[in-house]
């Protein structure tokens, strides 16, 4: 399965692109804004192409099996970024697919994503990533949406919970976001589900197959 990593540089989309070259059944492409990011990625063979999903990224569609939407625009910037790339940008994507044809779609989104969220601290992020998944889910696309909670940089455990409704507050490291991912390319009856995850006791392909409802088929060839 060839697949386009869509703000590779982020830090789950770096441990993504390498987790899908290591794997035998993947092949990553690494989307990248910068050339000098090249770099990181031609050290473990994960091929590389720079656009700004801000402009359009459409030329590097065509023979992709699946896109992992997992950009943002960062913990530091306004309202207005947020919504150019958290939202319209992912929406422009979401559409170039449904024309290109690339009919998988994973978005990493967050819990609490609502376009009506009255959140205190970040409602201008999750009403945008909000906004983006309503969107995905009226495409047409063989979607899935994970919705994460508060992302955290240690080691991985390799067990999540999963549940259609879980509290914002707790976390999950990225690691697991990124097996998470993986696991949702691998099975097929993910397909049209919204999935909210945080650290737990399941292994993360027990978890998402008892979500999914069933095992794991096989990926696109």
């Amino acid at each position: 399965m060839k697949v386009l990593v869509v703000g590779a540089n982020g830090k789950v989309g770096t441990l993504l692109s390498g987790k899908l070259w290591a794997a035998h059944d993947f092949s990553p492409v690494a989307l990248i804004r910068d050339v000098r990011q090249q770099m990181k990625f031609t050290a473990f063979g994960v091929p590389s192409v720079v656009g700004d999903i801000e402009n359009g990224v459409s030329e590097f569609l065509p023979g992709m099996d699946a896109v992992v939407f997992t950009a943002g625009s960062g913990a530091h910037t306004g309202p207005d970024k947020t919504i150019d790339v958290d939202q319209n940008a992912a929406m422009r994507l979401i559409d170039d697919c449904v024309k290109d044809g690339v009919r998988r779609f994973v978005m990493v989104s967050a819990i609490g994503a609502d376009p009506e969220s009255e959140s205190d601290r970040i409602r201008h992020y999750l009403r945008a990533k909000g906004i983006a998944d309503n969107h995905l889910r009226a495409s047409g696309l063989d979607y899935v949406i994970l919705q994460p909670g508060r992302l955290q940089d240690e080691t991985g455990t390799g067990r999540i919970e999963v549940a259609e409704d879980l509290e914002r507050h707790e976390t999950i490291a990225r690691e697991d976001v990124a097996d998470a991912i993986i696991e949702c390319l691998r099975n097929y009856l993910t397909i049209g589900k919204t999935i909210r995850m945080v650290s737990g006791e399941l292994k993360i392909k027990d978890a998402i197959a008892q979500f999914a409802g069933g095992g794991n088929l096989p990926p696109i060839a």
